[in-house]
Formats: structure tokens, sequence, C-alpha cells
């Protein structure tokens, strides 16, 4: 999923970290941290480098200098939970993933069991997934006669 589609879900906070840092740190970033605020130290003394080094355990080291950079120094950013974002990117990667298998050829019941499986959901909540629309849009195949 790219971040032009999660945009109109995340906060503001989020969209501009993502754009210093790419979407995948981001996501690593409110996973560990979601629901938080952060205290972006620049690696002064022993508990700004301890702190540094954390952020870069969670979202790599590259990313971390980058957030360094972004934040001003000694600043404590709200890092939210994302939640609605989290779900709807998790949906449509459902329903992405659910429609490229049953193309392939696999029965329904099988993907839905794996998927189940993967994302550590029941089989109906899957089910009822897929029946809704998802909020953001899937890749479809391209349109034969455009």
């Amino acid at each position: 999923m790219k971040l032009e589609q999660a945009r109109a879900l995340l906060p503001p906070t989020v969209q501009r970290i993502a754009e210093v840092v790419g979407l995948p740190a981001t996501m690593k970033l409110v996973a560990e941290l979601g629901g938080t605020s952060w205290f972006f130290a620049q690696g002064v003394g022993r508990n700004g480098q301890a702190r540094v080094a954390a952020l870069a355990e969670i979202v790599g080291e590259e990313a971390a200098e980058k957030l360094g950079r972004y934040a001003s120094e000694r600043e404590t950013i709200y890092i939210p939970k994302c939640d609605a974002a989290l779900i709807a990117l998790r949906d449509a990667e459902i329903h992405r993933q659910f429609e490229q298998a049953t193309r392939e050829g696999v029965s329904a019941n099988t993907v839905v069991n794996e998927l189940a499986r993967t994302y550590q959901l029941s089989d109906r909540h899957i089910w009822r997934i897929l029946k809704r629309l998802p909020e953001l849009a899937v890749p479809s195949t391209p349109d034969l006669f455009n």
C-alpha cells in the first residue's frame, strides 16, 4: 500500500513522519510506539545515546537519523496509534491477497484459511472483511478496453 492511499486516515503527525522516513519505517514506529510520546534525543549523553539506539532498533539507523534531523533538538512528539488506518491497510491487503490467489486458481476457502492464520484472525472475520468494500482502493486488474 502507498501512503497516498492511506493519507486521509493518517493523523497529520504521522503523515509528516512518513514523508520523512517512508511508510514502512513509519508503520514500524507506530506499531512499537503508537499511543506514546517519544522524546527525540540527539544522542547527547548516555540517556540520549540510548534513546537514539532504541529508535534505530525500531526503524533502522537511516530512518532514525532522518527522524533525528526532522525533530528539533530535544523535541517530544506524540505518536498516534493509527488504529483506523492500520485496520484499513490490513483489510485492503487481505482483499488484494484474496483476489490474487483466487485469480491464480486457489480455492476461496483455502485462501481464507491461510489469511486467517497469517493475520491471526478467525476465518469468519476474514469473510466479513471480504464482504465489505475496503476503505482504500485495492489495485485491480487493468481494464482491457482502455
